[in-house]
């Protein structure tokens, strides 16, 4: 029964990147995921499906709730307002064409740190981008790849970000969001290099490659910016809320729910005049957090299932005895559960559900558990089934053929060589 049950799981976890590649429902994917392992693990599929897989849903869910809701709710708020735009523009606009590629990493990194959505981003640097590259005859093929580059550092490795990456392991370690922050800064800047340096190379004959033609690809609506300039508020007001955040949650030590909710009401206060109305973006908002907050539950059940199965504690016990050092075997673990579910924040409370207390068992710093596993979690989860990833090549209209490869190196290659900087650099540290 033990080697059927490892079969199951293996047997769900194809089903679960299948499912997650060819886009289908993932509360479906999952339930049909925790079906298959309870099935080689002799358990009722009714029984699973109410107890441990629910379980582990309403955990996560009932924990995380305010926080995604709330975090989604001021996403929108920058939204609505223009703030972000704004932001966006004075950026790209200030930098200059010398610096307009450094100007559209900052701006990613900037909104993100802040605890705006990536997708929410993506609508205010698809018109610069768009405007940047035909000006500086870049192919639109290499826009995916180069406009990932400002998504890596806010989500894992930046101490003090408040993405959701960030906040997971507080729960489980006890660290806060500045945990690590020292091998963090070692793992961001090893990554802005590579990133700088493979953004050379490949700009090196990019006007060789430039077809005007491929900007008729891009199926995001363009923003109005004409409209945008006349409501949207100036570039300090627009910073204030994102500021207000920060500091609340990472210099004042506010609980991360209650500084979101401030800096969503500051936000209101400066921007109730740019905003058509308030009532709807609110709810809007809140609503926009709902879906995520679902989608990363129901992996979290799937995790759950897993641990009731007999093959559990031989494979923890596999994972245990590896003669390789304690930090491989967590980026390991990591890195394989992200590239199956293609999501680094249900990876992330997947891996620490169920292994996290070993992972403590071996004496590493908490604080460099929660760095390592974030940095790590940012790599291999940017499968071509990953969110992300479909929504920027989607809206860009950028073909998987011609843009992917770029893409993989600036969100899975170089997180990954990053993760390792965090192994190099540990001893200095703890």
């Amino acid at each position: 029964m033990v080697a059927l049950s490892g079969l199951g799981i293996l047997l769900g976890f194809i089903f679960l990147m299948i499912g997650s590649w060819k886009k289908i429902n993932l509360l479906i994917v999952t339930l049909i995921t925790s079906a298959i392992i309870a099935v080689f693990s002799g358990l009722d599929i009714a029984e699973t499906w109410t107890g441990p897989y629910m379980s582990g849903f309403t955990s996560f869910a009932s924990q995380y709730l305010l926080l995604f809701v709330i975090g989604a709710m001021f996403g929108k708020i920058m939204e609505d307002s223009g703030a972000g735009w704004r932001l966006a523009n004075v950026v790209a606009t200030k930098a200059g064409d010398k610096w307009s590629i450094p100007a559209l990493v900052a701006i990613t990194m900037i909104l993100l740190y802040g605890g705006v959505s990536i997708f929410v981003i993506v609508f205010f640097i698809l018109p610069i981008g768009k405007s940047l590259f035909q000006k500086l005859r870049i192919p639109w093929s290499y826009f995916p790849g180069i406009a990932l580059i400002g998504t890596i550092p806010p989500v894992g490795m930046l101490p003090g970000s408040l993405q959701v990456l960030n906040i997971i392991p507080t729960t489980y370690f006890g660290t806060d969001l500045m945990a690590g922050a020292g091998v963090g800064i070692v793992a961001t800047i090893v990554y802005l290099l590579g990133a700088a340096l493979f953004v050379k190379i490949l700009l090196k004959n990019a006007d060789q490659h430039f077809d005007i033609k491929e900007f008729q690809s891009i199926s995001a609506n363009d923003i109005d910016e004409e409209a945008l300039a006349k409501k949207a508020p100036n570039a300090i007001l627009s910073v204030i809320p994102i500021l207000t955040a920060l500091l609340l949650i990472n210099i004042f030590k506010m609980d991360i729910v209650m500084g979101l909710l401030v800096a969503s009401i500051v936000g209101l206060l400066l921007f109730w005049k740019s905003l058509n109305n308030i009532s709807t973006t609110v709810s809007k908002g809140v609503e926009n957090g709902i879906l995520p907050l679902i989608y990363v539950s129901v992996v979290v059940g799937v995790a759950k299932v897993v641990e009731t199965v007999p093959f559990f504690e031989v494979m923890k016990t596999t994972l245990l005895e590896l003669q390789i050092n304690g930090m491989l075997k967590i980026m390991s673990t990591v890195s394989v559960v992200s590239a199956m579910t293609g999501s680094s924040s249900g990876s992330l409370t997947m891996i620490t559900n169920l292994f996290g207390s070993e992972f403590l068992s071996w004496g590493y710093d908490p604080e460099l558990i929660h760095r390592l596993m974030a940095t790590t979690a940012i790599g291999f989860d940017s499968m071509p089934w990953n969110s992300v990833i479909v929504v920027m090549f989607t809206l860009s209209g950028v073909a998987y053929a011609k843009g992917y490869k770029h893409a993989f190196v600036t969100s899975v290659l170089l997180p990954i060589i990053a993760a390792f900087s965090i192994l190099l650099v540990a001893p200095f540290f703890y």
